[in-house]
């Protein structure tokens, strides 16, 4: 089996059933991008071999989707209770009890724009600090309940409750700026 590597060249990877073969980039790519102390590993199932713990990782992800699963089911409720029709996103009105329904709908949208990063930073952060990022993550998840239990109340000042969901995402960003670092070989 051939594995094209990211400088175009070739590299053979051989793998036997239930064995682990190394795929050693050091000739393919400069000594300075692959890191002595973690070659890629390829199974013959084609995975790259990850930290024990990253099941932790895993399972604050599908924790995350059961977050956004959750918050849809709250706007669908809340569309159902203030009879907003579909394809409207948002009410027209800015005050009374019909624009209570925009705040679900903005708990849950705000929630889905950072939700990409969130996802990617937890994956990144994941391979090199899994229990760091599923408590970062979980610190996230658990912030964003608040938030959203916050503007359910039709107040948008008291989503501010849960601001402390951004301390998740900063930790989150900050182990993937460090394993991004480590496999730059920017620091030990």
């Amino acid at each position: 089996m051939l594995t094209r590597v990211a400088t175009g060249q070739l590299s053979s990877v051989t793998a036997l059933r239930g064995q682990t073969a190394r795929l050693s980039l050091k000739k393919a790519l400069p000594r300075r991008i692959v890191a002595k102390r973690s070659p890629l590993r390829v199974t013959s199932y084609g995975l790259i071999d990850l930290p024990p713990t990253y099941g932790l990782v895993a399972f604050t992800g599908a924790a995350s989707f059961v977050l956004v699963q959750w918050q849809a089911v709250q706007v669908a409720l809340a569309r159902r209770k203030y009879d907003v029709q579909y394809p409207k996103m948002y009410e027209d009105v800015e005050d009374g009890e019909e624009s209570i329904f925009n705040c679900y709908q903005r708990a849950h949208q705000n929630t889905l724009e950072s939700y990409p990063a969130f996802c990617m930073m937890l994956i990144f952060g994941g391979l090199a600090y899994p229990v760091l990022a599923s408590a970062a993550g979980g610190i996230w998840i658990a912030g964003r309940v608040v938030y959203s239990q916050g503007y359910y109340t039709g107040d948008p000042e008291k989503r501010l409750q849960g601001a402390w969901n951004n301390i998740g995402i900063i930790l989150l960003w900050t182990l993937t700026i460090q394993f991004g670092a480590k496999q730059l070989d920017w620091i030990p």
